[in-house]
């Protein structure tokens, strides 16, 4: 029986209460701290004075190519993986064998384990090596992968397969001559999305020592030197928004050839070319990093590999016990649902700024450059500024991750308004009605259920993304993380890893079910 829809009003209801109870969680008595308004003024001051001379900005260029090479091998290893776990996730493909159903169970467990966790414990075998960096991008992401192209496979026409398995042909010359020309556009411009992803994860793992533009700015905040900062801030916003530029041109030359599959031409370039350049960036970036994938079976890594295995297993919980790693479980979903909360009420503005019928171009680019400010700077970052001025808890890590949600929301809201080429609010400006209202009463309602559609996803992700400002003291199960690390007591990190992933697939199967009702 078909589940009955959920109004707008009752959604919004139910948003606002659970708001209201994750803020009673997070608490509303001392959350201040008056003492760091001074750094936190220091550092917003120094944007006037950047440190420019030659040496540093050399400097600044070298971590630059090592993140965007990063970055690019990250995404290149979790679309090698995502395509073969596509294949076994598939229910064309295996139609009612359990395959699908089991692998689906073992892939939550990397998608829910944040990159900058498979990082910390790649670091304990491999130590330091730009190669953990790779791998940490290419695990959770190539899970995800996995799922997304699965998904875009079985919602495929599937009569070409069928009659090409038919006549004869196996499973993967059927997938490749039956379904994949049909969707080739769909899976490049979601490949070119992941590569926006990686980047800023990329940033994040050098905040741990992995070198590229976090390792620097990780540095320059530990020596409290503001204009350095900006410095690597700025290349790191320019670096973010020449990936998302060549993203948006991938997705607008899909767009050009139709909503089917099809080959991706980028501009007058050929497919060919477009692939020959893609093999070329990987091999630049291969060179630039210096991966060497022999250090994965040398004899040092198997000795370390089978300590840390013996290490992290059977789990068991710290000090405190369940009980705190419960109440680290509810923080967590209480900074999610705040981060969230928060981002949405960002991005809504921004939508009543740069989405209206008409809008100029000043406040558009005013509001896109703001968006990519917010989103390119790293999440935890934003945890070590917002720590200044807050004291530990859940509260300095929900407005860490909703700044950051924010740009990323910004950018999804304004587009998912705006795509639709503003039908309604054209016509009510048509009919006398002024911009502003033109979208509040015609475009916003057109697009209500995909902005909500939207903001639900984003929960899923921030639920995970609650780790990576938890390791610099913003509270949650991240920061069990960080205090279990520091004891080297891994099994009780194994313990924390196992609450994530249970409170991930909750959180998912909340939002899928909401999504469902949505529809």
């Amino acid at each position: 029986m078909e589940r009955p829809r959920l109004s707008r009003r009752t959604g919004l209801l139910i948003g606002v209460a659970v708001f209201v109870g994750a803020a009673l969680r997070a608490g509303t008595g001392e959350v201040v701290n008056e003492r760091g308004w001074s750094s936190f003024a220091r550092f917003w001051t120094a944007v006037r004075h950047p440190v420019l001379d030659g040496d540093f900005l050399r400097l600044t260029l070298d971590a630059a190519v090592t993140t965007a090479g990063v970055a690019v091998l990250g995404t290149a290893l979790s679309l090698v993986l995502g395509a073969a776990g596509a294949f076994v996730l598939s229910r064309l493909v295996w139609g009612d064998a359990p395959l699908p159903r089991l692998a689906s169970l073992v892939l939550v467990v990397p998608r829910a384990v944040h990159e900058i966790l498979w990082a910390l414990l790649f670091v304990q075998v491999l130590g330091f090596d730009p190669l953990v960096a790779v791998i940490a991008i290419g695990v959770p992401f190539g899970a995800v992968t996995a799922k997304v192209f699965a998904e875009t496979i079985d919602e495929t026409d599937p009569a070409p397969y069928r009659a090409l398995r038919a006549g004869g042909a196996g499973r993967v010359p059927a997938l490749a001559y039956g379904i994949l020309p049909r969707v080739r556009g769909e899976l490049t411009s979601y490949a070119f999305y992941r590569l926006e992803c990686a980047l800023r994860s990329a940033a994040v793992l050098g905040v741990v020592g992995l070198g590229g533009l976090g390792y620097q700015l990780d540095l320059s905040f530990q020596t409290l030197r503001y204009g350095e900062m900006w410095t690597l801030l700025g290349a790191l916003v320019v670096l973010s928004g020449l990936v998302e530029g060549l993203s948006a041109l991938v997705r607008r030359a899909r767009r050009a050839g139709g909503a089917g599959g099809g080959s991706v031409r980028v501009g007058s370039l050929p497919p060919g070319a477009v692939v020959v350049l893609v093999v070329a960036g990987i091999a630049a970036a291969w060179w630039v990093v210096g991966i060497h994938p022999s250090h994965l079976w040398s004899a040092r890594t198997r000795t370390l590999g089978t300590e840390l295995l013996g290490e992290v297993w059977p789990p068991r919980a710290g000090p405190g016990g369940l009980g705190v790693l419960a109440g680290a479980a509810v923080d967590t979903i209480a900074m999610s649902v705040l981060a969230s909360g928060f981002a949405v009420a960002v991005a809504v503005g921004v939508v009543l700024v740069a989405g209206r019928p008409g809008a100029g171009f000043v406040p558009r680019a005013a509001t896109a450059a703001l968006a990519l400010f917010a989103r390119a700077v790293p999440a935890p970052v934003w945890a070590f500024l917002v720590v200044l001025v807050l004291f530990p808890g859940p509260w300095p890590g929900a407005v860490a991750l909703g700044v950051y949600e924010a740009g990323v929301l910004g950018r999804l809201f304004v587009e998912a308004v705006t795509e639709r080429g503003h039908r309604h609010g054209t016509a009510l400006v048509g009919l006398g009605a002024t911009p502003l209202r033109a979208l509040l009463y015609g475009d916003l309602p057109e697009a209500a259920s995909r902005l909500a559609a939207l903001s639900l996803y984003r929960w899923e992700v921030v639920v995970r993304d609650t780790l990576m400002v938890g390791v610099v003291g913003a509270g949650g199960l991240g920061q069990l993380v960080r205090d279990h690390l520091a004891a080297r007591d891994l099994a009780a990190v194994t313990s924390v890893v196992l609450a994530l992933v249970v409170v991930t697939a909750a959180i998912d199967t909340v939002s899928l079910a909401l999504r469902q009702r949505l529809r």
